[in-house]
């Protein structure tokens, strides 16, 4: 019954909705190292980014503001952000839209490898 169980606690819960084509809206996940709070608001306006990091309350999280692309053949994403003014605290991701959810992988500044992972799913 342990298999049965772990396949139960991952299955996707938006597997009956639809798959997404773009990646504008509220994202929530972690990113790795750490297992930590991450979340992305993609902005279709200017294709602004906000992310939230270090904590599940977007009211106290860290924020970092950026710009992000998105290749809807290839189902691709880019972010770039940078926290404050400290381009010491830039950092970049790639990741791919996989039905509802955006994996990939994160570094600093213009290298979006060398950081670690995340994984957030789309709420809104």
């Amino acid at each position: 019954s342990c298999k049965k169980d772990k396949n139960k606690e991952e299955e996707d819960p938006d597997a009956n909705l639809p798959a997404l084509t773009n990646v504008i809206g509220y994202w929530r996940g972690t990113y790795n190292p750490g297992n930590t709070d991450y979340a992305f608001l993609v902005k279709e306006e200017d294709h602004k980014i906000i992310v939230y990091a270090n904590s599940a309350d977007t009211a106290n999280a860290d924020k970092a503001y950026g710009t992000w692309t998105f290749d809807p053949t290839t189902k691709k994403c880019t972010f770039y952000y940078i926290y404050g003014q400290d381009l010491s605290r830039s950092y970049s991701t790639t990741g791919t839209l996989i039905h509802r959810r955006l994996e990939g992988t994160w570094g600093p500044q213009l290298s979006p490898t060398g950081g670690g992972t995340y994984k957030v799913r789309f709420i809104q």
